[in-house]
């Protein structure tokens, strides 16, 4: 997860104009195979069970006493939505979204959106426990990925002022 996270924040930064347009191409293509995976993994490779629901937040942290899987559970949500959010804001600033603030927060935000979207389906199709701390997990993931953008335009706009 780190490596990742390094890779998307040192490329643009040391990238020219020409390989820059490349990577921007490059992801706006890993954010639709992101999202199709995101897809794939929380709603379609699952049956149809029984209708649950768990609104209390890091619930899933008070059970890590008896529970070998928490941890694991709680990353491997953090992981899925990382590479959403390395890629997303590269997908707003093609549709023509200028200011950075601006692009981030709406980024950032979508993850939450997006997250929200997939534990009610879940609940709505008994396919899954609706959590809140998967909310939370992956928005934590998004926010890791554009954050990653953040550090990547400032230091490219440091480098380009030296």
């Amino acid at each position: 997860m780190l490596c990742l996270i390094a890779i998307w924040t040192v490329i643009p930064v040391f990238s020219k104009c020409k390989i820059y347009r490349w990577w921007k191409k490059f992801n706006i293509l890993s954010f639709a195979f992101s999202l199709l995976l995101i897809i794939k993994m929380t709603l379609w490779d699952r049956s149809v069970g029984f209708r649950e629901v768990e609104l209390r937040p890091f619930y899933t942290l008070t059970t890590i006493s008896y529970n070998n899987e928490a941890l694991r559970t709680l990353l491997m949500n953090v992981i899925l939505f990382l590479p959403f959010g390395l890629t997303i804001p590269y997908v707003a600033e093609v549709i023509k979204i200028r200011k950075n603030k601006f692009r981030w927060i709406l980024c950032m935000v979508s993850g939450f959106l997006l997250s929200v979207a997939i534990e009610s389906f879940q609940y709505y199709f008994c396919l899954g426990r609706a959590e809140t701390d998967d909310v939370i997990c992956n928005t934590l993931g998004c926010v890791l990925g554009v954050m990653a953008n953040v550090i990547s335009y400032r230091k490219r706009k440091q480098f380009t002022k030296v």
